[in-house]
């Protein structure tokens, strides 16, 4: 569903008279609340979890001979949509020898980096790096000092998106689109007074997200029992 599709559904979920609106541009009054609720709804689920696979993507860039430290925008990444680096996913290969040169790079904590690589004489080293870390600020630290010709590779987690359009699409799998709309209910129960309709959308709403948690979360694995 989009965005238009989803505002029209919460109103026929919630009982609302009609059709729903025809557009989610400019609307005021209980349509606007309509639009503004469904909006919410989207933002508390993507912030709900800051590792949903529904938000990782990619970046890619080219080292610069002697910078060790990148920001997110310098690693491609269009300004207020980068959320957080997936610390152990970084990769390099030889920019003129191609993918098949491609190997993965360990993550180490800045602390460690900043001793390691980012020390004295240290930061005068020009070679293809091997290890990642992430700064205070967000920013790719690689170790040792590039020097040109490496291309890295590593996912991150976008900021959560705002539904805005008509056309608008949730980046979660589409199955999971009602948990927008039961989430929204929750508000037009609670701004209402229409307990049915807020119990309603807080029990379906609960449901999808337990299936949404499972689908889109890494599994959690736990060490094995003491000998």
């Amino acid at each position: 569903m989009n965005f238009l599709q989803i505002v029209q559904r919460t109103a026929r979920e919630c009982g609302i008279a009609g059709v729903g609106p025809a557009t989610v541009l400019g609307q005021t009054g209980e349509a606007g609340k309509l639009v503004g609720w469904v909006q919410d709804a989207w933002n508390d689920i993507q912030t709900a979890h800051q590792m949903w696979e529904f938000l990782r993507t990619t970046a890619s860039f080219a080292t610069v001979a002697g910078q060790a430290v990148y920001t997110p925008l310098q690693c491609g990444i269009a300004a207020g949509t980068f959320g957080m680096w997936a610390r152990n996913t970084f990769r390099n290969y030889d920019t003129a020898a191609g993918i098949g040169s491609e190997i993965e790079m360990d993550f180490t904590q800045y602390e460690s980096w900043r001793s390691a690589y980012d020390l004295g004489a240290l930061k005068l080293a020009r070679t293809r790096p091997i290890e990642v870390t992430i700064t205070p600020a967000k920013a790719v630290g690689l170790g040792p000092y590039p020097d040109a010709g490496y291309t890295i590779t590593g996912d991150y987690y976008t900021a959560p998106v705002i539904l805005t359009a008509d056309a608008d699409i949730p980046a979660m799998p589409a199955q999971f689109h009602m948990a927008i709309v039961w989430k929204a209910c929750m508000s037009y129960g609670a701004f209402e007074a229409a307990p049915e309709v807020y119990q309603r959308g807080e029990l379906e709403f609960s449901k999808l997200m337990m299936r949404l948690t499972a689908d889109q979360l890494d599994e959690m694995t736990f060490p094995g029992a003491l000998a």
